[in-house]
């Protein structure tokens, strides 16, 4: 019987620090159909709620920061997200959004 891939671990070394990893689940198409309908709103940061959606499907990392210091899990102190360079940022949105090009880096 086969089995669902929902939760990934991926080695980020080449964005990161040398093995370094995450684990993402990854989003639904009911979650990007709320996004979708948010967009349309006048007010709706897509940027931010991106952002917000990065921080519930990022389920482990052992990323640290320039100190070499463990960074918390953007679920238990979402402003670690802002320490993050935009290059990371966007490795982790296309990891959620399950484009290949972010693993065969």
């Amino acid at each position: 019987m086969s089995k669902r891939k929902s939760v990934r671990k991926v080695n980020t070394g080449q964005i990161h620090a040398p093995n370094s990893w995450v684990v993402v689940s990854a989003m639904k198409v009911k979650e990007i159909r709320a996004m979708r309908k948010l967009a349309a709103e006048d007010d709706y940061d897509a940027f931010e709620g991106g952002l917000k959606m990065l921080a519930d499907h990022l389920l482990d990392w052992n990323w640290v920061d320039d100190e070499d210091n463990p960074l918390p899990l953007p679920k238990n102190d979402p402003s670690v997200i802002d320490e993050l360079t935009s290059a990371e940022s966007e490795f982790l949105a296309n990891l959620l959004m399950g484009e290949d090009k972010a693993e065969k880096n």
